[in-house]
């Protein structure tokens, strides 16, 4: 079954086997493919996943899918991918354009209440959402199932074919993208599994070859003329008046008429190349020497590059810097995602384009400059583990939306306050014992709180070497209250700053709830995130975006701005749902909201994994649909309706708006709840915040309670 972005004559190669054949196998499977299918394929595709930035019933569907697996007795050994590949990013800059423009003609027709065609046309763009953002989910539900997994130095492909190369005890079979044809494998790629129908699929590379009658090495340069992940098509196979389909088969045609080489190839349409990508041919070079080269962990365990006697001087600019195998274990294990590592082996920084493609002042501002000081101190923790010759390096930031933009991150080793900061923290367990015996480590609110504790917090101060720290639990508060200094919420000498002491506030006023609500996670986690895009100026009432359309249309502009608050706080929240797909209203709006809170919380995970942790915050993103479900109501209730009227709305909009949603009353409480937490942190902050952001706040405080 293809994906969104494969070759189609490939995938009519496909043959058919019975499931039996894999029974009591392991199958190495290529994560980001598999997740794809999901996202693609009818039952499990959500046509309506790009406008709203997130999903409602993938996990049930992987956890089906698993059962499957495990009552057909065949086990699954996923590999997720690393560090991007070099041109990776800028493929991934391409495609998210493209995909910009589509929705933009979706949402077009959504505004023009042609919701049938909306739907039908944000489906046809779901290869707008980045698929590495389901990977924490995924590996916690094989976390659960006790299901190993590997997250490679690069992509999973390379690491795939290397274990079909070896026949690896580890697994009988790989599965994954067209990519893997690209590596030397031995032959057989599975496409698909059937389990309802007992059947998979699968592609033979030495079939496809036989077919196309070329050698392996020109099957090679014509699959990557296609595109792929990292290189981009051909320019003249995108002109559809030299060929009709860009198949690998007029690539192989093209290679042909011109002596079987690329070069030749583009030495022949040097014209369309000068006008679309007269670098291409440079970009297609590093491609097949990092296709020549490719790297991966061995079977005892070792970081390794294929064809190592080959490999050219210049192996940087095709495999990028070379980074410590600790930093690289850590991946391995899922300690550690590959954002920030990708950005010191590529030395550069791409700044991906967002769902909703909208380019708005506060978010260049955010992107721009506002986060830049977090990515400092990202680097600034992960770059005195690294060789002198990396670590004077300068990085290059980039941005989506203006390729005339450039920034560079310069380290300077003898200044780094970041460092100093994080290395004056020490705690002991014992001190952790003593003050607090039922710490609740990693819940954010008891990191936050035992702060107020005077005699604790002067044990955690220290001006000597740190030594091992053996408490994983431990481990896990010790990198919060890092973060927490680094970020401001914590002075010096570790007690709460003005803002550490309102964020308190908040959280205290929100345990109440999150103890009712035991089953909803990440309730603290999206106050510490509130708290963020307070302070970069984000969430209040300003930059309402009338252009976007989904704003509150009922009562005085106070009482549209009061709403337009509360929904804003209750994008940070998640909508329960069950696995169907979503039907209620969209807000571009509120996605180029969530585009601001998802950039801010990206940053404060890459922080907070340079400080090196395993169950930190930030982990999980959200998405719209609560927003927009509260703003919808809310905007449907007058104060002056009667008690009894506001119930028989309240009663009736779950049925009318969310369907699907299973807990809708829990989550609108949730939501008023976090919104009156938020509130009573604000209030304290008499200087840090303007007078007008407060006097929002409180408007917006009182419009909520005549509504509830």
């Amino acid at each position: 079954m293809p994906t969104s972005t494969e070759d189609l004559w490939l995938n009519e190669q496909v043959q058919q086997a019975e499931v039996s054949q894999l029974e009591d196998c392991a199958v190495a499977i290529d994560a980001s493919y598999y997740l794809q299918l999901f996202l693609d394929h009818v039952p499990y595709h959500e046509p309506l996943l790009p406008a709203l930035g997130g999903l409602t019933g993938i996990q049930t569907h992987i956890e089906s899918d698993l059962d499957s697996w495990a009552t057909n007795r065949t086990t699954p050994f996923f590999i997720f991918n690393g560090q991007s590949v070099v041109g990776q990013d800028d493929v991934s800059v391409q495609r998210g354009k493209k995909a910009i423009a589509g929705t933009d003609e979706a949402w077009t027709l959504y505004f023009q209440s042609q919701a049938t065609e909306a739907v039908a046309a944000f489906g046809s763009h779901r290869g707008a959402y980045p698929v590495h953002h389901l990977f924490p989910m995924l590996q916690g539900i094989l976390k659960r199932r006790g299901l190993h997994f590997l997250v490679p130095p690069f992509n999973a492909s390379a690491q795939l074919a290397y274990f079909d190369m070896i026949e690896s005890e580890q697994c009988s079979a790989i599965m994954g993208s067209q990519e893997l044809l690209l590596y030397p494998i031995r032959d057989y790629v599975i496409r698909y599994v059937d389990w309802d129908n007992g059947k998979f699929t699968a592609i033979s590379k030495k079939g496809v070859i036989k077919n196309l009658a070329v050698a392996e090495p020109m099957f090679t340069d014509a699959l990557l003329m296609t595109g792929t992940s990292f290189l981009p098509t051909f320019p003249p196979l995108r002109d559809s008046n030299i060929v009709p389909r860009a198949s690998v088969q007029d690539a192989v045609n093209l290679l042909r008429t011109s002596e079987k080489a690329v070069a030749s190839a583009c030495a022949s349409f040097n014209d369309i190349l000068q006008a679309k990508d007269p670098n291409w041919l440079q970009k297609y070079r590093k491609a097949r020497m990092a296709i020549e080269h490719f790297i991966y962990i061995s079977e005892a365990g070792e970081v390794k590059v294929h064809s190592y006697d080959t490999l050219t001087n210049d192996n940087w600019e095709y495999l990028g810097y070379q980074l410590p195998a600790e930093l690289l274990h850590y991946l391995n294990t899922g300690l550690i995602g590959a954002h920030t590592l990708s950005w010191i082996t590529h030395g550069q920084i791409v700044v991906l384009p967002t769902l909703d493609g909208v380019r708005s002042e506060e978010y260049k501002r955010l992107v721009t400059s506002q986060l830049m000081s977090l990515r400092e101190s990202t680097l600034g923790l992960l770059l005195p583990r690294l060789t002198r010759g990396i670590q004077y390096k300068s990085i290059s930031v980039k941005v989506w939306y203006d390729d005339k933009y450039s920034h560079k991150i310069e380290y300077r080793p003898n200044d780094n306050p970041t460092l100093k900061k994080v290395h004056t923290w020490n705690v002991k367990e014992a001190a952790v014992k003593q003050y607090f015996p039922g710490a609740q480590h990693g819940s954010i609110l008891f990191e936050v709180t035992s702060l107020k504790n005077g005699d604790f917090v002067k044990t955690t101060v220290t001006t000597e070497k740190i030594k091992g720290v053996n408490s994983a639990d431990l481990i896990t508060s010790l990198a919060i209250w890092r973060w927490l200094h680094l970020r401001g919420y914590v002075d010096e000498s570790h007690r709460l700053t003005t803002w550490g002491q309102a964020l308190a506030t908040s959280l205290e006023s929100l345990e109440p709830t999150a103890k009712k609500n035991p089953g909803v996670g990440g309730l603290f986690e999206a106050v510490l995130l509130a708290f963020e895009l307070l302070r970069f100026g984000i969430l209040n009432t300003r930059n309402q975006h009338s252009e976007l359309g989904g704003l509150p249309m009922n009562g005085s502009d106070d009482d549209k701005a009061s709403l337009l608050l509360i929904s804003r706080c209750s994008i940070l929240l998640k909508l329960r749902h069950q696995a169907n797909g979503y039907t209620g209203p969209l807000s571009k709006n509120f996605l180029s909201f969530r585009s601001l809170s998802s950039s801010t919380r990206e940053a404060g995970r890459d922080l907070i994994e340079a400080i090196i942790a395993s169950i930190l915050p930030f982990l999980t993103d959200t998405d719209v649909a609560l927003g927009i479900a509260v703003k919808t109501l809310l905007d449907d209730i007058d104060p002056n309706d009667s008690a009894e009227l506001k119930a028989t709305k309240k009663a009736g909009f779950p049925g009318k708006f969310v369907p699907f949603a299973t807990h809708f009353f829990e989550d609108l409480d949730i939501a008023c709840d976090f919104f009156g937490a938020l509130h009573s942190g604000v209030k304290t902050l008499e200087k840090e915040i303007s007078a007008a952001d407060r006097d929002a706040w409180d408007k917006a405080a009182v419009y909520l309670k005549l509504r509830r």
